[in-house]
């Protein structure tokens, strides 16, 4: 029996982490989708755009031309997509669960989306939807639900990994991250980060993150300079990992949603961040667990909670 288990962990690259999610031996090389994003209609699914032909102007600040202002809740969650037979969370029951509670939020960003993706697709009724894509057997698991039209969806796989066997299997996985240009309303644009970074605690590990942090500031750099972010996902850094976690916030010139708040957990590793710019301005106005992602026993659909930042936006 464990020879068994033994060669399916082998294939799949299934670690001892709850984050760790096979990938079929990819080491996670920068790549961009060409799956695009998926724009759900009456009539089905049909494709309206790549990162190969990303519509964002990137000479643009986003600025609208129009004072507006509105709400946006964010949700981020890792939803544990493992195949079932290597997930202690159940999501061939569990996911069909998840679908319609997605629905309750704007923007919807999720993590480990492996096996699953139809099922957490078919009750979700955003009009803006992307597509499963990223290397390896799986992809990298990354996908977002949107009310908001986006464009320029690209992803990227993190250069650098950790354990293949071992310290989470990360260099078994696609993890990485994914951006696109969202539209909050008529000009107000914001690009929005989704990402899962390597797991582990070893010193090879945060080596590994710091240099995704790395990666992730260079993209973020040069193709959202001086753009409004929203930036989320599974960061794998808690509180031993501080001095890490300061330098994506500050290299980026983000504000971690749940500390502005003082929501008590600035160590959650699921999280939501975000920057304003002149002429748009994110407000955060809540951060909570969203306590509706359980079953009828009250057992949590994941491995992970479901947080939910809710926003304010302006526009001058």
């Amino acid at each position: 029996m464990w020879r068994v288990v033994l060669g399916a962990l082998l294939v799949l690259g299934c670690g001892d982490d709850a984050d760790a999610v096979p990938d079929g031996g990819t080491t996670g090389a920068s790549e961009a989708s060409t799956s695009g994003v998926t724009e759900a209609t009456s009539g089905g699914a049909t494709d309206s755009g790549s990162s190969e032909s990303t519509a964002a102007d990137e000479s643009s600040t986003g600025a609208p031309t129009e004072p507006q202002a509105g709400m946006l809740s964010v949700l981020s969650y890792n939803v544990a997509g493992l195949p079932d037979a290597l997930s202690s969370s159940n999501p061939l029951v569990n996911t069909p669960l998840i679908s319609p509670r997605l629905n309750e939020f704007d923007l919807v960003l999720v993590q480990e989306d492996f096996s699953y993706h139809a099922e957490l697709s078919a009750d979700a009724e955003h009009p803006h939807q992307s597509t499963p894509g990223g290397g390896g057997t799986l992809g990298d698991g990354l996908n977002r639900f949107s009310q908001s039209a986006f464009e320029g969806f690209e992803r990227n796989g993190w250069v650098e990994c950790n354990g293949t066997v071992d310290s989470g299997s990360d260099c078994l996985t696609a993890k990485g991250f994914s951006v696109a240009r969202h539209e909050l309303g008529p000009g107000v644009e914001v690009d929005v980060y989704n990402f899962h970074m390597d797991a582990g605690g070893s010193a090879d590990d945060i080596a590994a993150r710091q240099a995704q942090i790395e990666q992730m500031l260079g993209t973020i750099s040069t193709r959202s300079s001086e753009r409004a972010l929203i930036v989320g996902g599974d960061t794998n850094m808690d509180e031993e990992d501080e001095a890490d976690l300061v330098s994506l916030l500050e290299g980026a010139g983000l504000t971690d949603a749940c500390r502005e708040l003082k929501c008590g957990e600035a160590f959650r590793i699921d999280r939501i961040m975000f920057r304003s710019i002149d002429g748009i301005e994110l407000t955060p106005t809540s951060w909570r667990v969203d306590l509706s992602f359980v079953d009828d026993e009250g057992e949590q659909l994941s491995d992970h909670e479901a947080v939910v930042v809710e926003f304010d936006w302006a526009s001058q």
